[in-house]
This record gives structure tokens, sequence and C-alpha cells, in this order.
């Protein structure tokens, strides 16, 4: 199918805010081109009147208006190319703000349906492409249809007949670029596509590089790679074979215009109606007539690709937010107590299939809450309710007796903070990612925060302190030092509400012990809610809420739940604590 006219208005309309340099830009265009198409004038007056009159005064009068007119035309190109440039530049900073700020506020449902890969081509390669089209992609197109309406204009002026015969083979060629562009599209956005699919593929496999050469597995992602490389491949040769079976045949049709010209030419001076000067400056101006074909053919093989990674583009820039600040919605009110209630909450990532039913829990202000249960009861899932990473479909969720849904997003997480069991590290420093939460803080609190999460003797005794750099995700430490940078990057952040998924389930028996100790400095005086398969550290909590299929099954004291019997003395037996060897239960 062609370019979707709806997406290369929406495509053009993004250059509006730089109307006046674009607009700078055209008015210099006009100028250049006015400039660029005078020369064969000159050869007229020189070819027909200076040679004849054998007047050297004339002509060369003549040559250095020629020089004039080069000099312009090219002062004028020059000011033109740094103007859209700059337009080029401005638009592509700003069109990837745009996407990245979209995608920031995307929900966790978002990303669970993307690939990272794939939305970085999206941000950058098909923006790049965006770019070439629109500003100079454009700046092509208007300069070459400016060109060939000027030598229409001035072929008809200087003699009617033969300027009418040698435009028709132009019409022929604009058909053919039409049915061209038809049949080409598909091709586009099926590459454009691929590409997405490979730099998916090659983002998944190097962030989980060490699995890969863990499992010997190089020679097999490589072969994955090779082949949609080879699929990405076959794409871009069908878009070559389509271009190059229709552009010799345009440029061929074209090119008629120049027998036509030379010809009718020829016939017309002999008839008394033309002169030599007049052919002189009509095959002066062939190359403005015939040679922007190709530029124009070009053109519009780059509208097409303008219109696949538009469409990629507009889908990022269109997706739906799923949780946002609703209108009206305000800071929690200060100072927060951090008081939590679950009200008849019912929520599923399928709405057909609730992960939680009717859930009623209330949570006072200061208060640590273990949740336990089967991986899939809905304890992950509560955690992210209240944090806004999804909105129940029935009930509320309140914190300090306010709806969630009524507090701005950015007051909601600065008061409940999430710490999961996949530590997330930046490649920067010890003092950035520390730093992260609060990025004013002083040496001193970043001190404070690294001794109360156990962390400051190893930061210590790193190669440059806190100056180190952790690597990507934090490759160079331990699971434990992960977990304690990010403990303390935690506790700079002073949330009101504390959020635990897991927090020990990936370090050592030995690291357990430290960082369970730097949770406790963590935890104090706060409200915390701990989803954990291990008891050492429920056994710490206020209370244990059990869930079994999205319901609230015991909740009370973890010693009260012990003497009952019930589901908690269960897990507690399954785990092992009657003979002191705590197992994780799956």
């Amino acid at each position: 199918m062609p370019a979707s006219p709806s997406v290369l208005r929406r495509l053009y309309g993004l250059l509006t805010p730089y109307r006046r340099t674009v607009g700078a830009g055209l008015l210099l265009l006009v100028g250049s081109v006015a400039a660029e198409l005078y020369p064969p004038l000159v050869w007229i007056r020189v070819v027909d009147q200076g040679l004849p009159a054998r007047d050297w005064t004339f002509i060369g009068w003549h040559l250095a208006l020629l020089v004039a007119v080069f000099g312009v035309q090219q002062l004028l190109s020059a000011w033109r190319g740094l103007l859209l440039e700059r337009a080029g530049q401005q638009f592509t900073l700003d069109m990837r703000l745009a996407l990245y700020r979209k995608l920031q506020g995307q929900s966790a449902a978002y990303f669970e349906s993307q690939r990272t890969g794939d939305l970085i081509a999206r941000v950058t390669g098909d923006v790049d492409a965006l770019q070439d089209v629109l500003v100079r992609g454009t700046d092509a197109v208007l300069a070459n249809a400016l060109r060939l309406l000027g030598v229409v204009a001035i072929f008809i002026a200087l003699q009617p007949l033969l300027g009418v015969l040698t435009t028709l083979p132009m019409l022929v060629v604009g058909v053919m670029l039409w049915r061209y562009g038809r049949t080409v599209q598909p091709a586009y956005r099926a590459a454009r596509a691929r590409l997405g699919d490979l730099s998916a593929l090659i983002t998944d496999r190097l962030s989980g590089i060490r699995v890969v050469q863990g499992f010997a597995r190089e020679g097999a992602e490589t072969a994955r790679v090779e082949a949609l490389g080879r699929a990405l491949y076959a794409e871009q040769l069908r878009a070559v074979r389509l271009r190059n079976r229709a552009f010799p045949r345009a440029r061929f049709v074209g090119n008629l215009g120049n027998v036509i010209m030379l010809g009718g030419g020829a016939w017309l001076i002999l008839a008394g109606q033309f002169t030599l000067g007049g052919l002189l400056a009509y095959r002066g101006y062939g190359r403005y007539f015939y040679g922007p074909i190709d530029d124009l053919v070009n053109i519009g093989d780059l509208l097409q690709r303008a219109a696949a990674s538009g469409g990629r583009v507009f889908e990022v820039l269109d997706a739906p937010v799923a949780v946002q600040d609703h209108p009206g919605a305000r800071p929690l009110p200060e100072p927060a107590r951090g008081e939590v209630r679950f009200e008849g909450v019912t929520f599923g990532y399928d709405a057909a299939r609730p992960v939680l039913r009717g859930v009623h829990l209330t949570i006072p202000a200061g208060q640590r809450v273990a949740l336990l249960g089967e991986s899939g009861a809905g304890k992950s899932t509560l955690l992210g309710l209240l944090t806004r990473t999804h909105d129940p479909q029935a009930g509320r969720v309140t914190l300090d007796g306010v709806d969630l849904r009524d507090l701005t997003l950015s007051s909601l997480r600065t008061h409940a903070a999430v710490m999961a069991q996949d530590t997330f590290l930046f490649h920067d420093t010890v003092a950035a990612n520390v730093r992260y939460a609060r990025p004013g803080a002083t040496d001193a609190e970043v001190h404070a925060a690294l001794q109360a999460a156990h962390a400051l003797a190893f930061v210590q005794a790193l190669p440059n302190g806190l100056n180190t750099v952790v690597g990507e995700r934090g490759v160079k430490l331990s699971g434990g030092q992960r977990q304690r940078l990010s403990i303390a990057r935690t506790l700079l952040a002073q949330p009101t509400v504390l959020l635990l998924d897991e927090p020990t389930s990936a370090v050592d028996a030995q690291s357990e012990v430290q960082v369970v100790a730097a949770l406790q400095a963590l935890m104090r005086g706060r409200t915390a809610l701990i989803v954990t398969h291990r008891l050492s550290l429920a056994r710490t909590a206020d209370r244990v809420v059990v869930l079994r299929g999205g319901q609230i099954v015991e909740d009370g004291p973890p010693e009260a739940l012990r003497r009952q019997g019930g589901a908690y003395a269960a897990l507690e037996q399954a785990m092992g604590e009657a003979v002191g060897h705590e197992r994780p239960v799956s």
C-alpha cells in the first residue's frame, strides 16, 4: 500500500514548532533556485546577440554577471543549509525526548508486552529516518519542484510548442513513481519491523550474556541473530529489486525528452521559429529538468521509509497510558503517616482472571507486615497496586486515607519506595547510584546511609571507594553488596512506606545476615510490607498475612499464627524451622 496520507500529514505537522526556521530556509531556497536557473539565459544573450555583433564588452559584462550569480547562489545555499540543519537537529532532539517521556510514563504492563531493543530502534533509527525525510528530504523535494516549475515556465516562454512536447515524458514519470510507491511500501514496513526484531534480540542476548556463555549457547544465539539478519537482508533486497526495476524505466522515459528537445529544436530552428542560443539554453536546462528524475525517485523512496518509520514512532506516541495522574490529583498531605488500606480490592492482569479477589487489609502507620504465600498468590501484585504500577479493577487502595488515584504519581512514589529482588544499579559510580534517590544529598548523608546499610566497609575497600564504577547492573559487585547499596539508596530517599519484594532471595546465607540487619535499620519507624519466602525476615514483622488464591487466609502476629497450627505453621514446617535449617519454599 502507498504511504499513508494521514501518517505523512502528521509527520509534517511535527515541523510546526520550527516553522520560522524552516520558512526562512524556504525563502532562501527560492532565491537560491532562481540564481541557479539564471545562467542559461545568459547563454542566449551571448550566443544570439554578443557573438553575431562581436561585442566583447557585452560578453564581458555577462560573464561578470555569471560570476556574481554563482556567488549569490552559493551564499544563499550555504545559509539555507545551516538553517535547515539546525531545524533538523532540533527536531531529532525534541522527538527523542518526546518518545522517552512517553515511555517513562508507561505502566509495567506496557513494557511487559514490548521488547526493549525494538523500542530503542524506534527512538534512534526511526527518528533518524524521519529527520532525513522531513528536513533534508523536504528541502530536496521543494528544490527539485521549484527547478522543474521554473524550467517548464522558461521552456514555454522561450518556445511554447517545444516546451509542451519536452514536458510530456515527465508526466509519465510521475505516474510511474506513484505506482512504484504503492508496491514498495510493504517492503519498507517489513524491513523496519525486522530491524526492530534484530535490535530486540541483540539487546536481550547481550543483557543475558552470562547465561548464554554459561550454557555454551553462543553458536545457537549467533544462528538466531544470523537468521533475523538474513530476514532483514531479504526484505531490504526486495525493496532494492523493486527500486532497480522501477528507476531505470523512469529514467528511460524521462530522458526521451532529450530526444524530443534536440529533434524538435533542430526542426524549429530550420523553420525559423527558434534560435541556436535558445536551443543551447534548453540543453543547459536539461540537467535541471531531467537530472531531478533520480532525486525525485529517491525522494519517493524516502517518503515510503518515512511513512514506515513514522508509523512505528506514532505507535509509541499514541499508545494509551494506563496509569497516569488523574485530573485534580494532588500531593500527599504532609506530614505523611504511612497508613495503608486495601478496601475490597480486585485486580487481574487479565480482567477475566483476577489475581486478587476482594482483598481487605489495613496496615497502621509504622507497622511491619510480612506477606507470605505460594507463587502467584498475589503478594507482589499488592505491592504493585501500592505504587500504582497498576490500578485495581474494583475497590480502592488508600494512603493516609487518600485514594491513590487522587494523588500525583510523583508524590506517591516519593513516599512509597520499592526494593525488588532484582537489584538494579546503573553503570556509574557507587556514590552516583546511592545518590540517585536524592541527588542533593551531602557526603555525610551518603556515608551515614552506607553505614546504616552495613555497606560502608566494603565500599571503602573498593579500588576507588565511592568513585568506583560498579559496571552495568552492578556486575562488578556480589549480590549481597548490590542489595546493601540498594538499601542505602532507599535509606537516602527517606520514604514513608517501604515495599520489600524478596529482598534477600538473591543473596547467600553469609550475606543474608548483613542484609537483614541493614533492612532492620531501613524499616525502623516506617510502614513496611515484606514479600518473602524466608522466615528469618518474616518473623521480624509485627504481622504476617498469608495469601492463597488471591485472598487473605490468615492474618496476625507470627507467634499467634504458629500456635494456631494453620497456613503459617505449615509454611514454617515446610521451611524446616523445626530443625533450625531454613530453606526457601517454592
